[in-house]
């Protein structure tokens, strides 16, 4: 019984089973079916959205519309896989379910035809979102590069120029970072017109504004990239302006303080004063030697710019025309300054060789004008060292040409001195002249102190002569006896023939103090003197001459007398003994004795007149 129980449990449960099977087999195809409907409602529901021809107004609304057809596509996505289930639930279905396999097989085509049209109407709509997203990606570049531009537009013609070499150079850093930022868009410039290429390659169908917005990115990029090379220029032209103010700046300023120092009129009043005048303008010159190579580029500089057409080239070339215009003028004053202190120099030199020939000749004028004449010593050697003198004064007569000459010289250039160079010159001329005419007259004064030496030799000779003569004259040694007086005679004859062979000498004597008196001789007062008592002395040997010729012939006729009374008395002596015999007489005895008586009265007479002429002779 159980047995039939469980039998019949196992039937039921069997048929419930197959009951509950067909039940569920039913359930399943309705609910494919519901699934389908509910997938095919769905995707309905999205083809309206799919169909819409909003395709955003700008970059913003596309974005969004993309986000929200890529939110589509995703829930597509996962549809899919929906739709391929529902494929292989319809085919199970289909073998399950042989009689509902025709209908499940119209769902599942329908589903398919859905499927395949919203997932076509998805990819078109995601096409043309991408094709309005280029668009707008494109437009939206193009309206940033433009505002961008615009503002760099703006901004590089906000900077105005500089008004010196750092502002400029600033200016110029300023200027090249914007090419930087211009070169850091380069790429979204490539990028936007690559954008607009692909656009227009593709036959997108805003091809006409994008090839316009291209024109109009490219002229805006041309321009913006012009307007920077003219900026460029300008602020390259605004740094040369500059750095050319700032160079004639400072050579003006360098010019101002030569100018300055050639304001100085200080010309030197020694030698040594002028030499270091002339050596500080030499370094002066050597300055402006090397500041010309600056001037000299700095008119290259300006020429460059006239040339170049810059903004301010009349500045530039009124600037440069008055620097070189000061340039020349400084030059010449500069040639004038040379000039003024080589003049000073030379007419140092002058005064320098004028002075020392000035207290040359007065130092010579002293040995010149010194009456060393006036003293007989040595005046062979004075006359010696005279013609030594003149010879010196000779070999530096080329010193006085040179002084003269080289005064002449200042005369005829118009020297700013030449009165007093000439005065000077004259001066030494004059002084020179003085101390010819001195050493000339020094030595006619010397060669006539010769003279007057020669002369006073000859008066002394004269002299001790007429000292001996004067002498002989004055002896009053007239005999002792006759051999003595006719002796004395015969030296009182060649006396006499001596004295009056002297008178040429005396004769010469007084033709040469003439002719001394005659030229002037210094002296001439006392060889007047001297000639005169020489002649005085010789004619005054005259009458003592005379007188001792006449005593000499008294003393003669005397010494006879003695000679015959000393005869008479010898004769009386010899007689006397036989007068004075009484031995026997004479025949003449008493003649012999009144002879004898006589001679003893002329003797006593005669004696008496000896006398009386010793006397006088004495006297």
């Amino acid at each position: 019984k159980q047995d039939e129980v469980n039998a019949a449990w196992q039937r039921l449960k069997g048929l419930a089973l197959q009951r509950q099977g067909k039940l569920f087999g039913a359930a399943e195809v309705q609910r494919f079916n519901r699934d389908v409907d509910e997938t095919i409602s769905w995707i309905k529901e999205k083809e309206q959205l799919m169909a819409s021809d909003d395709f955003g107004r700008d970059l913003a609304s596309v974005q969004a519309l993309l986000r929200k057809h890529e939110g589509l596509e995703r829930d597509l996505a996962a549809l899919e896989d929906k739709v391929k289930a529902l494929c292989a639930e319809a085919d199970r279905l289909q073998q399950s379910h042989p009689l509902s396999a025709t209908q499940i097989q119209v769902k599942r085509e329908e589903l398919i035809t859905n499927w395949e049209q919203i997932r076509t109407l998805a990819a078109e709509r995601h096409a043309r979102l991408n094709d309005s997203y280029r668009l707008q990606r494109f437009l939206a570049d193009f309206r940033d590069l433009t505002s961008w531009v615009t503002e760099m537009k703006a901004l590089i013609n906000a900077d105005e120029l500089a008004s010196d070499v750092a502002g400029a150079e600033a200016l110029l850093d300023r200027h090249q970072e914007h090419k930087g930022e211009i070169d850091a868009h380069e790429d979204s410039f490539k990028s936007a017109d690559e954008s607009g290429q692909a656009l227009l390659a593709a036959g997108h169908y805003a091809s006409d504004e994008v090839r316009e917005k291209l024109t109009v990115l490219s002229e805006e990029r041309a321009a913006l990239l012009e307007l920077w090379e003219l900026r460029r220029q300008q602020y390259e032209q605004c740094m040369d302006l500059q750095l050319f103010y700032r160079d004639t700046e400072q050579v003006d300023n360098w010019m101002s303080k030569q100018e300055a120092f050639l304001l100085n009129e200080d010309l030197g009043d020694s030698l040594d004063s002028v030499e270091a005048l002339l050596k500080k303008h030499e370094d002066f010159e050597k300055s402006l030697s090397a500041q010309e190579e600056k001037i000299t580029a700095l008119d290259e500089f300006a020429t460059k710019l006239i040339q170049n057409n810059h903004y301010a080239m009349e500045d530039v070339a009124t600037r440069r025309d008055a620097l070189l215009s000061r340039r020349n003028a400084l030059h010449e004053r500069a040639m004038r300054r040379r000039a003024q202190l080589a003049d000073s120099f030379h007419l140092q030199q002058f005064f320098r060789d004028s002075d020392e020939l000035k207290s040359w000749v007065n130092e010579k004028m002293k040995t010149a004008t010194d009456e060393a004449y006036k003293d007989p010593s040595n005046l062979q050697g004075k006359v010696q060292k005279h013609q030594a003198f003149e010879a010196e004064l000779s070999a530096n007569q080329s010193r006085i040409d040179a002084l003269e000459k080289a005064g002449q010289k200042l005369i005829d250039v118009n020297h700013y001195a030449k009165d007093e160079v000439a005065a000077r010159m004259n001066e030494v001329i004059s002084l020179w002249k003085k101390l010819l005419e001195a050493t000339e007259l020094k030595g006619i004064k010397l060669r006539e102190a010769n003279q007057q030496q020669q002369f006073n030799r000859n008066v002394e000779d004269i002299e001790l002569w007429l000292y001996e003569v004067e002498g002989h004259l004055a002896s009053d040694d007239y005999g002792k006896d006759l051999t003595n007086v006719q002796n004395l005679q015969k030296k009182h004859a060649l006396l006499e023939a001596d004295v009056a062979a002297h008178q040429d000498r005396i004769d010469g004597i007084t033709i040469q103090a003439r002719q001394f008196q005659d030229a002037g001789h210094f002296d001439a007062e006392n060889i007047k003197k001297k000639q005169e008592a020489l002649v005085a002395r010789y004619e005054a040997l005259k009458e003592p001459m005379v007188a001792r010729k006449q005593k000499l012939a008294d003393s003669l006729r005397l010494q006879q007398l003695f000679r015959d009374v000393e005869d008479e008395e010898t004769w009386i002596r010899e007689k006397e003994p036989i007068a004075a015999s009484t031995n026997r007489g004479h025949f003449a005895a008493e003649d012999v004795k009144a002879k004898l008586h006589e001679l003893n009265q002329k003797w006593e007479a005669l004696k008496a007149k000896a006398s009386q002429r010793r006397q006088d002779l004495e006297d």
